[in-house]
């Protein structure tokens, strides 16, 4: 008998991936914010600023679409 490799869930590893990319953009557009702040350019501080919330929108957005993800796919093995 051979063992046969669970399938991998490319969908919750794209997801996964999303999730982790948003998290770097808001993690750099802070870095840059704050070096634009101590630079003194405030108007380019303020579009990293916004960029921080953006990116965190999109980052809070994805994470709870993977969380469904995951839930749904409990809830399927359970019933199985």
């Amino acid at each position: 008998m051979t063992k046969q490799k669970p399938k991998k869930d490319y969908l919750y590893l794209a997801y996964k991936g999303k999730e982790y990319l948003w998290l770097g953009f808001v993690i750099i557009s802070i870095v840059l914010a704050v070096y634009c702040l101590i630079k003194s350019d405030r108007e380019q501080a303020l579009y990293f600023i916004v960029l921080t919330f953006i990116a965190g929108l999109l980052y809070s957005f994805n994470r709870s679409r993977r969380r469904k993800l995951e839930a749904k796919a409990k809830e399927e093995k359970i019933k199985l």
